[in-house]
């Protein structure tokens, strides 16, 4: 994240962004983060160096303040790449080589970092990238880092197929375990001396609404477990070439966007709306994965569809941004008080929409993505719309004060001294970028904060 992306409330709102946009804040519930990118610099460092991040420092000028660079370069540029950035750099925009968690070349972590996490090959720049996983193990994934170092430690046992349902408290209201159904279906009470929570914002606020002997559930006397939650509405601008192959199947799906339009990188005066988002190239995959991307009034059935699907799949890619929706009050998770899973607990339901100043901040920036796409030469220009919501974040939101917030900025359960909670639900607000980074270093600071905490395991 960028450094303002941590104090949303003081910048935009008290410091009058809003006022002067002209913004409609209505029924949003913005608070700060509890803390800044100062505290997470470290462990953003930690992150992109154990796990393998590719980029380049330096080159955008909106990022944070870096103690190093980035462990790897760049993956390399493809026509893509290249269409957009010159087209940005021709309208007085700043691209950059977007970081990526997916290797350009073979990397094993130097120390002082964990070398114990095995070497991985680079990427291969297969068609397969996006929401697939990697044949080569080039991707950041816990599965080919952290995960076989652990299991090699013996302190490490791996339970797959099981599910947890229930958090266990002893009769002072700590955390004394948790409850689970094995593969067999068989309840299975496992004890522990501090419980860390990792499994997204969904099946948090579930297991806590769940948990506990009060009404609220555990880790609740605030009431907001389940609200705040947020996430991305994607815009995408999709442009055809008749001239130029483009050849987007080839390859990771984003690898060069702007922050122009980030947060508050820009002057919101009179625009209606505060914040704003990350634009970048994508439109990637197999046939299969775009064959639905058509442009206003081409049929979806029959030979004019075949011929057009074959003539521009390889002619055409997207210019999308990744906007930032603000927390409002009538946004959140609950359970579900009919629907029920295959173990019998309800579902967790989320109640969502996007209100004003997304859709205000939507029809600004659709301008700004066709407008790049036309200047990288497109022939056909248009927009689709949010089809969903994706990047989900909140719902157990960090903060300082106990009546406000569920967690404090150690991620550790205000009502509960022995919990964690750790993930995208933490999040008082959500920026225009990928929550992944910012997951990996709360999880380093916090479970640096637990080893430290030894009257937790007495």
């Amino acid at each position: 994240f960028m450094p303002d992306d941590f104090k949303v409330y003081t910048n935009e709102v008290l410091g009058r962004v809003a006022e002067r946009a002209g913004a409609d804040l209505t029924g949003y519930d913005i608070a700060d983060w509890p803390i800044g990118y100062d505290d997470l610099e470290p462990y953003y460092e930690k992150f992109e160096w154990e796990m393998g991040v590719s980029g380049l420092a330096g080159v955008n000028p909106f990022e944070g303040p870096r103690r190093v660079g980035y462990p790897v370069p760049p993956l390399r540029e493809g026509m893509r790449n290249k269409l957009f950035a010159e087209a940005c750099e021709r309208l007085g925009y700043h691209p950059y080589p977007t970081p990526n968690g997916i290797l350009s070349q073979a990397y094993q972590p130097p120390p002082p970092y964990d070398a114990r996490i095995p070497e991985r090959k680079g990427c291969v720049y297969c068609a397969q990238c996006n929401n697939y996983g990697c044949h080569v193990q080039a991707k950041t994934a816990s599965p080919f880092t952290v995960i076989p170092v652990a299991l090699e430690t013996g302190n490490f046992d791996l339970r797959t197929r099981c599910k947890v349902f229930r958090i266990d408290t002893d009769d002072r209201g700590r955390a004394s375990g948790v409850s689970y159904f094995d593969p067999d279906g068989n309840v299975v009470e496992q004890p522990a001396s501090v419980v860390i929570l990792g499994a997204y914002i969904y099946e948090h606020a579930r297991l806590l609404l769940l948990s506990g002997t009060g009404e609220r559930g555990l880790a609740n006397s605030s009431g907001m477990v389940g609200k705040g939650i947020t996430a991305h509405g994607d815009v995408r601008a999709t442009g055809l070439f008749d001239d130029v192959i483009v050849n987007g199947f080839i390859g990771p799906n984003s690898a060069m966007r702007m922050d122009d339009f980030n947060g508050n990188n820009f002057d919101h005066a009179g625009l209606g709306f505060i914040r704003g988002a990350t634009i970048g190239i994508s439109g990637g995959g197999p046939p299969l994965e775009r064959y639905d991307v058509l442009p206003p009034g081409m049929p979806r059935w029959g030979a004019e569809y075949k011929e057009f699907l074959a003539y521009y799949y390889p002619r055409g890619f997207d210019v999308t941004m990744h906007p930032e929706t603000l927390p409002h009050r009538d946004n959140y998770l609950d359970l579900d008080p009919v629907h029920k899973d295959e173990w019998g607990l309800p579902l967790p339901r989320s109640t969502f929409r996007f209100h004003e100043n997304e859709q205000r901040m939507w029809k600004y920036l659709s301008e700004i993505t066709q407008g790049i796409m036309r200047e990288a030469g497109a022939k056909h220009v248009w927009i689709t719309p949010p089809a969903r919501a994706s990047r989900w974040a909140g719902g157990t939101l960090m903060g300082d004060d106990p009546k406000s917030s569920v967690v404090n900025g150690y991620c550790q359960a205000h009502d509960v001294e022995n919990l964690f909670l750790v993930g995208a639900s933490v999040f008082p607000t959500v920026t225009g970028y990928a929550a992944t980074p910012t997951v990996g270093a709360l999880a380093y600071r916090t479970a640096e904060f637990i080893t430290k905490q030894g009257s937790l395991f007495g």
